[in-house]
């Protein structure tokens, strides 16, 4: 997402107005320290910490609050409600569809707020990935191998492709599999109507709102 953070995502946010942000995935901190140079006012980040340890990195900027964790352990305790969602976290159906359902089910979206997701196109738009393969139920998912992956071609590849070193699943496409499929069916499964367009260079942002965003 962090490709998007000087030109498209500050600049968005600026226009917009928003002060408390959430970003879902932060790795190292890359994308977070855009966003703050950016001008944020406070980010509150959920992430495992798998490789960095962001709890040190940003415990003595007030502006950061590092919430330790997977998403969908992390979300149902989070207080109060957020401008803006950044969503770049385990790049499947299960974690996104349910990332958003627990943002609309407990109200955690202010009103006009946007929620923006990374990797909404190829590879993983129709095709999950798994960081941790054991931590999504069973029933929701696909045969994974570490092989590359081709555009055109569903299944993975022994000698070409990208990410191989990454737990993709074996095919693309049909039910519950990958990012944009997760965000359709959840769009599917409101009572109240929610809108997307995107952005379709380097793998794809997403906005995906309730209502028009402030301002």
């Amino acid at each position: 997402m962090h490709y998007f953070a000087e030109d498209v995502i500050v600049p968005f946010l600026k226009e917009k107005g928003y002060r408390r942000l959430c970003e879902i995935g932060a790795q190292n901190g890359a994308n977070t320290d855009r966003l703050l140079a950016g001008g944020a006012e406070h980010i509150t980040v959920v992430d495992p910490c798998v490789g960095t340890d962001l709890v040190a990195k940003y415990a003595s900027d007030p502006r950061v609050t590092v919430a330790r964790g997977r998403s969908l352990s992390v979300l149902p305790r989070l207080d109060g409600t957020f401008d803006c969602f950044l969503i770049d976290g385990d790049h499947n159906w299960y974690t996104v569809y349910h990332e958003l359902s627990a943002i609309a089910h407990r109200s955690l979206l202010a009103r006009r707020g946007l929620i923006l997701l990374h990797d909404i196109r190829w590879p993983y738009a129709r095709r999950d990935l798994y960081y941790e393969p054991e931590a999504i139920p069973a029933a929701y998912r696909h045969p994974w191998a570490r092989r590359g992956i081709v555009a055109g071609r569903s299944e993975l590849s022994r000698s070409d492709g990208i990410n191989a070193w990454l737990c993709n699943a074996c095919h693309e496409g049909g039910p519950r599999n990958g990012v944009l499929t997760a965000i359709e069916d959840f769009i599917a499964s409101r009572s109240r109507p929610w809108h997307f367009f995107s952005i379709d260079q380097e793998f794809g942002l997403g906005f995906l709102f309730r209502e028009p965003p402030s301002r």
